[in-house]
């Protein structure tokens, strides 16, 4: 991996156990606590958003270097902090797009919750993993628990169905479930769908938790295709997304209107956001990750300045 990151020691009472498969020992996982007085109330319900008029292109478009426009929107927009940011956006029709920092490995934080998405998606669309079935919530899940676990509207037995784990897990990035889920799923085998998918950097097999923005972009740009993933189920995976709660950075300042979906990850020294922009002039993805803890301004602003490079 290169240029890495580091991340900071872990808190205490903040460490998952997690076994992982081939016989090796348990590794501690990091999960990400809350914004500072923000506390989703409730899980957010209902059927998923309708994402058919999102417009994709059927095939890739490999793009041919940075954008003279989008490079200088970026280097603008974040100045003398560039170093601390990893920028890549990619338009899905031509290509069009800006990496910087590309390869930078960071401390995941809760992005790690993107690769679970696809993971339990792609099942289900294999026919591997029903989302109506019980999910248990183990003592050391909920230990996990940073305010969110309340609304998941476990039963007596302490269970929720997968599709519900699933769920609570991207719109309220609730740990519990995430935790549960990353047991089910297997990190192992998480990491080999992710390196299928091209992803070169990121594990979920490590207590490091080590991804790049390249990597984050590639696999939102998999969600929002729906590779390898039924219409349907790709459907489901885009209105979680547009119902995730936490929008400080990537879709705050894009105009009324617009629809981003988004995913975020945020520990001391640890600010990120990796998202779909369903544009006028096109759908793109966009990840931005920094060395920043809580600092959500800088990714809100280059947002915007990608999004205004790519309209003209």
């Amino acid at each position: 991996m290169r240029s890495p990151c580091r991340a900071p020691a872990p808190l205490a009472g903040l460490l998952l156990l997690v076994l992982v498969a081939c016989g090796r020992p348990p590794d501690a996982v990091r999960i990400e606590p809350p914004l500072p007085d923000t506390v989703p109330a409730a899980l957010v319900g209902g059927a998923p958003v309708p994402a058919a008029s999102l417009a994709v292109p059927q095939l890739a478009v490999a793009a041919t270097g940075d954008d003279p426009a989008l490079l200088a929107a970026v280097r603008g927009t974040l100045g003398d902090d560039l170093d601390h940011y990893s920028v890549v956006a990619r338009r899905l029709s031509d290509g069009r797009g800006v990496a910087v920092n590309a390869d930078r490995v960071y401390y995941a934080a809760s992005l790690f919750k993107l690769a679970l998405l696809y993971e339990a998606e792609r099942r289900r669309s294999a026919g591997t993993l029903d989302f109506d079935a019980a999910l248990e919530l183990r003592d050391e899940d909920i230990e996990q628990d940073l305010g969110t676990v309340g609304a998941l509207g476990l039963g007596a037995d302490g269970t929720l169905t997968l599709g519900a784990a699933v769920g609570a897990m991207v719109t309220l990035s609730d740990n519990a479930s995430a935790v549960a889920l990353l047991r089910l799923l297997g990190p192992a085998t998480v990491d080999r769908t992710l390196a299928g998918l091209g992803l070169r950097d990121t594990s979920v097999n490590t207590r490091e938790l080590p991804t790049t923005a390249a990597d984050m972009a590639l696999l939102m740009e998999a969600v929002v295709r729906g590779t390898g993933v039924d219409p349907a189920w790709r459907e489901d995976m885009v209105g979680l997304l547009l119902r995730q709660e936490t929008r400080h950075g990537i879709p705050r300042l894009l105009p009324p209107g617009v629809r981003a979906g988004n995913k975020t990850g945020t520990w001391p020294g640890a600010t990120h956001d990796v998202a779909f922009v369903d544009a006028p002039g096109g759908l793109y993805v966009i990840a931005v990750l920094s060395d920043r803890g809580w600092d959500w301004d800088p990714i809100a602003r280059v947002s915007r300045a990608v999004y205004d490079a790519l309209a003209r």
